[in-house]
């Protein structure tokens, strides 16, 4: 969206804080057509730079509809707006609606915290009224997560990727098919660097990814002392983060990450390798989802682990006509696929695999591992990431999510998909968890 800059302030000491009952003091406020913002630090030359790293108060937002407004209703012709203490003055955006957001304006990257609530020194500063006025509307306190610099004029906002996004389906429900909208979780790769050398990449949902290092590096046993986010950006594949903490010896390649059970990328140093083009899957079989149903029915009767702990995964193949050639468990279910297609090269049964099916969700890294076995259906227990959505289709993949109480829903590679009774209607699937 668009919005403008008008004005950029900033001033190098506090003319109210800490000024109770001894009147304000007289630091010059300084307008700037540009200004330099640092990552954790605030705007250079500000009170705020350096105060307080990560810091709530590193920048501070205000509306310049809100405070013309103001001015209406207290009978002020004009109004120096030096005297509102806030660095930014802004038009052509709700700021309250930014609140617990992340934002960039140009190349700098905000996390809006909280409103800036006035306090009774505006009503010395601008007049009686004023205070009372802006209550609720007072502005935006921000800390900056990726520096650059800021400009007066004409400015696109942006906000990040949501958590979810809409996908068209097909759901089968015993022998009707009906086009539905379904609603994914979005998975995004997070490259982390830590103290400036690569550490680790991860997938995730997008938000919160400064809490999400500090809590995976003090999982891991470092010492978080001194964490402070440097920069965060969106690159084209994944989010790049890069955190800092007092403790140097845990940076770059003297400690990495172990792979884990439950995300196949943990671990890795570098995301690109990932997604290197793989061949589209060609082989085209038909498949409905009564035949889901029967193959994941054969499966769950052979899962004695699972049948006995209730706490592993499984993953299966079988032909395209449900003859089950292979299944496995493991506690992850990234493990239970690489078992199952280890245990098809093994055999030099490859070939033979039409249908790949998994316990639990689809991510990314599981829809890789279907590619490169060449294997042309996915289905699923539950729910598919968008990104595992968005790279079968890529690769030429049926993928099917919910195969479960006489249903199943198809994302990707429809057309091997065989016609039932079909409706035009487009309506939400039953979701089942």
């Amino acid at each position: 969206m668009l919005l403008r800059i008008h004005d950029i302030w900033i001033s190098p000491g506090h003319d109210f804080k800490g000024r109770h009952g001894l009147g304000r003091e007289s630091h010059a406020t300084i307008r700037l057509d540009e200004a330099g913002c640092e990552a954790g630090m605030g705007i250079v030359g500000d009170r705020y730079h350096g105060k307080d790293p990560n810091s709530k108060t590193q920048v501070t937002l205000l509306s310049l509809e809100v405070v013309e407004e103001m001015c209406r209703h207290l009978g002020i012709p004009h109004l120096d707006y030096s005297v509102l203490r806030r660095n930014v003055l802004v038009s052509g955006i709700d700021l309250n609606g930014l609140i617990r957001k992340k934002f960039t304006i140009g190349d700098v990257e905000f996390e809006a915290v909280e409103e800036c609530k006035p306090c009774y020194w505006m009503d010395e500063a601008v007049g009686p009224g004023a205070n009372a006025f802006l209550a609720g509307r007072g502005g935006l306190r921000c800390r900056i997560l990726t520096g650059g610099t800021l400009r007066c004029g004409d400015a696109e906002l942006n906000l990040p990727e949501a958590r979810s996004k809409p996908c068209p389906a097909l759901l089968q429900e015993e022998t009707k098919t009906r086009e539905v909208v379904d609603a994914l979780t979005v998975e995004r790769a997070l490259q982390i660097l830590l103290n400036g050398s690569l550490y680790s990449v991860t997938m995730q949902t997008p938000g919160d990814e400064g809490l999400l290092v500090r809590g995976l590096l003090h999982s891991e046993g470092i010492d978080t002392s001194g964490y402070r986010v440097a920069f965060q950006t969106e690159r084209k594949n994944a989010t790049l983060i890069e955190v800092c903490i007092d403790d140097q010896s845990p940076s770059g390649s003297s400690r990495r990450l172990a792979s884990t059970s439950s995300c196949g990328l943990c671990g890795k140093e570098s995301l690109d390798p990932s997604f290197l083009e793989i061949p589209p899957v060609s082989k085209n079989i038909p498949i409905a989802a009564a035949r889901l149903r029967a193959i994941h029915a054969a499966v769950r009767a052979r899962q004695s682990t699972f049948s006995g702990t209730g706490g592993c995964h499984g993953a299966a193949a079988a032909t395209d006509s449900g003859e089950i050639l292979c299944v496995f468990e493991d506690i992850g279910r990234h493990n239970a696929v690489d078992k199952v297609v280890g245990f098809l090269l093994e055999n030099e049964i490859l070939a033979s695999a039409a249908v790949l099916t998994v316990s639990g969700r689809v991510s990314f890294e599981i829809v890789q591992k279907c590619a490169r076995a060449g294997i042309p259906v996915l289905s699923a227990i539950s729910a598919p990431s968008s990104l595992a959505v968005e790279t079968a289709e890529r690769w030429g993949i049926t993928l099917a999510g919910f195969c479960r109480d006489n249903r199943a829903t198809f994302y990707s590679g429809l057309h091997r998909v065989e016609s039932t009774t079909e409706s035009s209607s487009k309506d939400s699937p039953p979701r089942g968890e």
